[in-house]
C-alpha cells in the first residue's frame, strides 16, 4: 500500500469489506473505524470552538464592564463619589467582596476629608506597598498580615487572596486593593491586564485631586 497509495482509489470496493481486529473481538470495516475517527474528531473540534466561543462572549463582556467603570469614574464629581462609584461597581459588575484605595497623599482643594482613602504623605505603611507602587504591575496572591490590617483592618481575616493594583502620578503612589475569601480567585501570576489598565485609568481621575509638594 505505501508503493501503490493509489490502490484503493482504483479499488474502492474493497474499502467496504476490509476488515479490522477491534478490541472488543469484533471485526469492524476500515471505512467504520475512519468514520467513527471522523466522527470524534469533529465533535472535539466542535467543543473547542463552543469553548473558544464562550472565551470570547465573556472576555466581550468584561470589556463592556470595564468600559463603562471607566465612564462612571469620569462621571464623578469629586473624590468621594469617584470611590463611590469604583467600589459600586466593582461589587456590583465584577463580584469583588472587599474593595479598599489607599493614596499616600494629601486631597488639593479642600481641608479635610472624611473617608480612608487618602492616608498622608509622610505614613510609615508605604513601606509595605512601596515594591507594588515602583513596580507599576498589579501584584495578585496572598496579603501579608500588615498588608491586610492597613488595608481592610481586623476585619479582613477572612480575605485569603487579593490584588493589588498600583496608583501613582508625579510625586505620589497609591494602591487598589481587591479582596477575596476565596484562596485560589487571585492566584500568583494569573493575568491582570484589565486591572493594570483600571489603574492606569484610576490614576489619571484621581490626578487633579491630589496635591503634589
Amino acid at each position: 500500500l505505501r508503493r501503490h497509495p493509489e490502490f484503493f482509489q482504483q479499488h474502492p470496493a474493497l474499502l467496504a469489506e476490509l476488515e479490522i481486529p477491534h478490541d472488543s473481538g469484533n471485526a469492524v470495516s476500515l471505512v467504520e473505524r475512519q468514520v467513527a475517527a471522523l466522527r470524534e474528531q469533529n465533535q472535539k473540534s466542535r467543543e473547542r470552538l463552543i469553548e473558544l466561543f464562550d472565551i470570547a462572549r465573556r472576555n466581550q463582556e468584561l470589556a463592556t464592564r470595564m468600559h463603562q467603570l471607566g465612564l462612571s469614574l469620569m462621571d464623578a464629581g469629586d473624590p468621594r463619589d469617584i470611590f463611590t462609584a469604583l467600589y459600586d461597581n466593582l461589587r456590583k459588575d465584577f463580584n469583588a467582596e472587599r474593595v479598599a484605595v489607599r493614596l499616600f497623599a494629601k486631597p488639593a482643594f479642600m481641608d479635610f476629608y472624611p473617608g480612608e482613602e487618602f492616608a498622608g504623605e509622610e505614613l510609615g505603611e508605604l513601606k509595605l506597598f512601596r515594591a507594588v507602587i515602583d513596580k507599576g504591575r498589579p501584584l495578585t496572591g496572598k496579603l501579608k498580615r500588615q498588608q491586610q490590617v492597613f488595608l481592610f483592618g481586623d476585619g479582613g481575616d477572612d480575605i485569603h487572596s487579593a490584588v493589588m493594583v498600583p496608583l501613582r502620578g508625579d510625586g505620589w503612589g497609591g494602591v487598589l486593593a481587591i479582596g477575596s475569601p476565596d484562596k485560589d480567585r487571585f492566584q500568583e501570576n494569573m493575568g491582570v491586564e484589565l486591572l493594570a489598565n483600571l489603574g492606569e485609568v484610576l490614576s489619571l481621575i484621581l490626578k487633579p485631586w491630589i496635591a503634589v509638594k
